[in-house]
C-alpha cells in the first residue's frame, strides 16, 4: 500500500511540474507580446529644432502603430528608430535598416532615416515612406518562405505631374530624302 501511495505522489508531482512549466511559458509569452505591443519604438530624431523634432517624432510613432497594424506582424524585438540630417554612405540614401547581434545573444534593428538626399530635403511623407519600406523589409525577412521586391524607380528629378515632351531619336529606317537626315530637316 505505501508503494501506491508513493506511485501516486510522484504522478501528482509530476503533473504539477508541467502544469507549472506550462503556466511560466505562457506568462513568459504574453509578458513579451504585452511589451511589444505597449512599449513603444524608441525612435530619437537628431534635430536641434524641438519643434520639428517633437512633429517627426510625433508622426514616427503613430506610423509604426499604423504599420504594425497593417502589416499584422511584429517588428522585431530589440527595434530603435534613428533620424538624423543625411545618412553619409557611398552614396546618400533616405533611409537602411541595420542588424546586429548583441554579446548576451540577443538581436537590435536599427532603422535610419535621412532628413536630406542629395542636396534635396525630405517632407515629412518621404521620411514615412522611408520608414515604411524599412518595416515592410523587416516584416518579409520574418515570414517563412521567399518574397520578390519589385523596385518602381521615379525619377527624383522631374516633378510630380509634369507633362514631358517624350523625345525620340529618328528612325533608322525612314525615307530620307536629298541625302539628309530627318533630323537634320530645316523646320
Amino acid at each position: 500500500m505505501a508503494k501506491r501511495h508513493r506511485n501516486q505522489a510522484h504522478k501528482l508531482a509530476r503533473w504539477v511540474e508541467v502544469a507549472l512549466g506550462s503556466l511560466q511559458r505562457a506568462a513568459s509569452h504574453l509578458w513579451r507580446t504585452l511589451r511589444r505591443r505597449h512599449w513603444p519604438v524608441p525612435i530619437e530624431v537628431l534635430v536641434i529644432d524641438r519643434n520639428r523634432r517633437q512633429g517627426l517624432e510625433r508622426e514616427l510613432k503613430t506610423a509604426l502603430r499604423q504599420l504594425r497594424h497593417a502589416l499584422g506582424a511584429e517588428l522585431p524585438e530589440g527595434l530603435a528608430v534613428i533620424v538624423q540630417h543625411v545618412i553619409a554612405t557611398d552614396r546618400q540614401l533616405a533611409g537602411c535598416c541595420q542588424l546586429a547581434q548583441r554579446p548576451d545573444g540577443g538581436h537590435f534593428t536599427l532603422i535610419r532615416l535621412a532628413l536630406q538626399v542629395g542636396g534635396k530635403r525630405l517632407s515629412s511623407d518621404e521620411v514615412l515612406a522611408a520608414l515604411a519600406e524599412q518595416c515592410i523589409g523587416l516584416a518579409m525577412q520574418q515570414q517563412p518562405g521567399a518574397s520578390v521586391l519589385v523596385p518602381v524607380d521615379l525619377d527624383p528629378a522631374q516633378p510630380v505631374g509634369a507633362r514631358d515632351v517624350v523625345s525620340f531619336r529618328p528612325d533608322p529606317l525612314a525615307a530620307q530624302t536629298n541625302g539628309a537626315h530627318p533630323s537634320e530637316r530645316a523646320a
